[in-house]
């Protein structure tokens, strides 16, 4: 394969390593984390990029702390909009494009108008109910036209423990009830299997906004027993509580169901990422060693 030049910012962060480790492989990649690069700086931004004069440039970099940024939106809009505003401008001066990562939270998590809950596809209204999902909106109206915008949901790490580990570190630490939220639903999406669609999307220089998920639509309580089949506990131990179970209402409200149809992959001939279930299922092996 022909070597491009990727420059991902964020590389730090758990998406951004994984962009990093399976792009290096057959690309010339340019690894920025946050001590190398403050994508808040305009200035830093455009003599990165102007140095490096990559193809294309992956941004990983954001503030994903939704209750933080409900708390500090100046903030938030400086991290997830405004710096998304430097790298287009930056990518712009010397022909890169642009992948920009964005989130189901764009979504109220509303049911449509046959009061029906559906998954979200690229073209449905979005309406945030935080400040967080607000600040990323803004982000991929920065990203510009011919950007590729990337949705998901739910995403889980591809070299730590995340949210299966942690559950199967519950349902080994002892034989009690496990309690997970299930009045929320979305795309449990693994990282594994998002970036090769992602350097895919940015291969092609494909614009506008594609949603990328696992398939399947689940609450974390529903993961959760799924997780424990797979280590041989008794699912029922997996009790499915509600937000208000858990104690004083968290700062930022989030979206009840926030499930994404990936009708847009489909159109560009991608095939489907696999079900959830099944990266649950390998997940669990790769934590077993």
């Amino acid at each position: 394969m022909q070597q491009v030049t990727l420059l991902v910012t964020g590389a730090a962060g758990q998406l951004g390593r994984e962009v990093v480790r399976a792009a290096s492989a057959a690309r010339q990649v340019v690894a920025l984390g946050r001590a190398e690069l403050d994508v808040t700086d305009s200035a830093a931004v455009r003599a990165a990029v102007t140095a490096h004069r990559p193809t294309t440039v992956i941004n990983g970099a954001a503030w994903t702390d939704v209750d933080g940024c409900e708390l500090d939106p100046d903030r938030a809009y400086l991290a997830n909009a405004t710096a998304v505003d430097h790298l287009a401008d930056a990518c712009a001066e010397v022909g890169a494009h642009l992948v920009q990562v964005s989130t189901d939270f764009v979504f109220d998590g509303e049911p449509g108008p046959d009061g029906r809950f559906t998954p979200y596809g690229e073209d449905r209204p979005t309406n945030p109910l935080n400040v967080y999902g607000a600040s990323k909106l803004a982000g991929e109206v920065a990203a510009g036209d011919g950007a590729t915008v990337v949705r998901t949901t739910w995403l889980q790490s591809a070299d730590g423990p995340g949210m299966v580990g942690r559950i199967m570190a519950d349902l080994a630490a002892d034989d009690g009830a496990v309690e997970l939220l299930g009045d929320r639903r979305a795309c449990p999406t693994f990282i594994v299997d998002l970036v090769p669609v992602l350097l895919r999307l940015a291969d092609e220089r494909v614009a506008g906004v594609v949603h990328v998920v696992n398939e399947g639509v689940a609450s974390w309580a529903e993961m959760g027993r799924m997780v424990a089949v797979e280590v041989g506990a008794d699912p029922n131990r997996i009790v499915a509580v509600s937000e208000a179970d858990l104690g004083p209402p968290r700062p930022a409200r989030r979206p009840a169901y926030s499930a994404l149809d990936g009708a847009g992959l489909r159109r560009l001939g991608h095939p489907p990422m696999r079900h959830h279930r099944d990266a649950v299922a390998a997940t669990v092996a790769r934590l077993r060693g």
